[in-house]
């Protein structure tokens, strides 16, 4: 779950909302996904379990929500083209 929560968090970070971008912080480990992935992972190690359990929900449902987003568009328009008669 660690794994899985900190991956979630480094492309939630640096690939989805580019917070490296927009806060400026354009250095290791913060513009690089596999530096801040490995970062995150230690840290959520080291701390209690709740905070890696909110984060998972949290960073993976970050995730996968655009994810599902095209996955119904692309569903939505594959079955408003054909004719179902």
């Amino acid at each position: 779950m660690i794994i899985i929560t900190a991956i979630c968090f480094a492309l939630f970070f640096v690939e989805i909302h580019r917070f490296n971008v927009k806060w400026k912080l354009d250095f290791k480990p913060f513009n690089c996904g596999s530096c801040l992935a490995a970062w995150t992972a230690l840290a959520l190690y080291l701390l209690p379990t709740i905070v890696t359990e909110i984060a998972f929900v949290m960073f993976v449902s970050g995730v996968l929500a655009p994810i599902g987003r095209q996955a119904m568009e692309f569903i939505w328009k594959y079955f408003s083209q054909k004719n179902f008669k």
